[in-house]
């Protein structure tokens, strides 16, 4: 049986992030077929990385985690002055002059910014030294390393220590970091990449130019749940009325107080008894509205409950690197309305003809009242097609084989 490492910034069943729940719904599908470890900080929450978790390993679900205590917690200041100058010192045009000047500026220009690039994911965190110096003791027992996520300091540190063991799943989209320089390198440096959209392979290899490395789009699969809350939607909300769902990171970075704005918008425009749900940790200031219901985090059958009782999914995030939420809604046949300058949920509505993609309040207001109004048989019917046909574990756990073997055996 061969052995493979997963790193991640954060792990655990009370870990509330997308690339973080596609590691660990990856790890405890691949048990049944690979020893598998998992290399994570003791961060609960990736706004401070505060070590939560005792540095301890441990068994989840027959999946061996590895918990390393993040050295300190995230240094925001520092982080954006940093990337501040990274951003300008990798503007060369800024800083050449003519002839010797001009090499005396590259040479310049070249040393800080590779300084600056050390430091960044330091600051940026979590900062887990004691993960990287175990990756160097102990690469040699794993026949294949998988990085999850380019944007944190464990997959940033962690590919140089045997890249040509490594699997890198960046969860990438067009968002400002990833055009720091430090990324340039970063990812050409493993020996395959797994990419979970195509509109995400695009992005890479448009931006970093490495579509020579072995690559291919595994996606994940996608089952539709088989337990659901013994609650009835009226008993889990207190109420009856229909309503629109949120699931993810309340957070500005996820389009929130966007979308806060505009159903209260549509709410004025629209009176009616339609709720908008919210479920996931909240980060920012929910708005005081009669019909705003904060859930919270809840367990995976509430969520089940709540998704399959839903007009509608609303993805008001303007960056996603695959959204499993979506999926996850198409799979019960709920349609989803979601946020246009998003290409991967863009990809997602128009391959599936399961939904509705808005890029202002006009088009938002004329999508709900679609959901309402209409009949969504046909669309249900799409987004149920569209998970069977894309995204079964047959097919992603086939691909992941194909990529470790590659590795593994070194061709």
């Amino acid at each position: 049986m061969k052995k493979i490492a997963f790193i991640v910034q954060r792990y655990g069943v009370e870990v509330n992030g997308g690339a973080e729940y596609y590691c660990r719904i990856m790890a405890e599908r691949l048990a049944k077929t690979y020893e598998v470890d998992v290399l994570t900080s003791c961060a609960l929450e990736y706004v401070t990385w505060a070590n939560w978790y005792q540095p301890e390993t441990v068994m989840i679900n027959d999946v061996r985690v590895h918990r390393f205590a993040t050295e300190y917690e995230r240094q925001v200041k520092q982080s954006s002055r940093i990337e501040h100058k990274l951003k300008k010192w990798s503007r060369p045009e800024e800083w050449e002059g003519f002839g010797w000047l001009k090499m005396w500026a590259r040479a310049l220009v070249g040393k800080t910014v590779r300084r600056y690039s050390r430091l960044w994911p330091k600051y940026q965190g979590p900062y887990t030294p004691d993960l990287i110096d175990y990756l160097k003791k102990n690469h040699q027992q794993y026949d294949a390393m998988i990085f999850i996520t380019y944007l944190y300091y464990p997959t940033i540190a962690g590919l140089n220590v045997a890249p040509k063991k490594s699997i890198f799943i960046p969860t990438a989209h067009d968002e400002p970091p990833i055009y720091l320089p430090l990324f340039r390198p970063l990812f050409k440096k493993p020996r395959a990449i797994l990419f979970l959209t195509p509109a995400e392979k695009t992005f890479v290899n448009r931006q970093f130019q490495n579509d020579a490395i072995y690559n291919d789009v595994v996606g994940v699969g996608i089952e539709p749940a088989t337990v659901v809350s013994d609650k009835s939607v009226a008993e889990l909300l207190g109420t009856a009325a229909d309503y629109v769902l949120y699931i993810g990171r309340i957070d500005v970075a996820k389009g929130c107080d966007a979308l806060f704005e505009m159903f209260m918008r549509y709410k004025q425009a629209n009176p009616s008894s339609l709720k908008l749900v919210l479920v996931g940790q909240s980060f920012m200031p929910i708005p005081e509205h009669p019909d705003f219901i904060a859930a919270g985090f809840v367990d995976e059958p509430t969520k089940a409950s709540l998704l399959a009782g839903a007009k509608a999914l609303i993805m008001p995030s303007p960056y996603e690197s695959l959204s499993m939420v979506t999926l996850e809604s198409f799979a019960v046949g709920i349609p989803v309305i979601a946020n246009a300058d998003c290409a991967v949920l863009r990809d997602h509505i128009e391959g599936s003809q399961a939904g509705y993609s808005y890029q202002n309040y006009d088009q938002f207001e004329q999508a709900i009242n679609q959901v309402l109004t209409q009949d969504t048989t046909a669309m249900a019917d799409n987004a149920r097609s569209y998970v069977q046909q894309y995204y079964t574990w047959s097919a992603v756990l086939a691909k992941f084989d194909k990529a470790v073997n590659y590795v593994a055996n070194g061709r």
